[in-house]
């Protein structure tokens, strides 16, 4: 299973900053990577208040948000 990982920081307080795992439906690293790029701009589309610092895709599966 691929995970797509956004590190996103707040705009008001860049050093506040987390990781966000938004479902992905990629079965291979290179699908990630381009499906990635867009679920990226939708995300931060959605969140106005926070802005993208850099996005990954890595093995594993995507933990479970509180």
């Amino acid at each position: 299973m691929i995970t797509l990982v956004l590190i996103v920081c707040l705009s008001t307080t860049p050093d506040v900053c987390r990781e966000e795992r938004p479902p992905i439906d990629a079965v291979s690293p290179m699908a990630c990577m381009v499906q990635g790029q867009q679920i990226a701009a939708e995300w931060v589309e959605e969140h106005p208040k926070w802005r993208l610092t850099g996005w990954r895709c890595q093995y594993g599966p995507r933990e479970k948000q509180i």
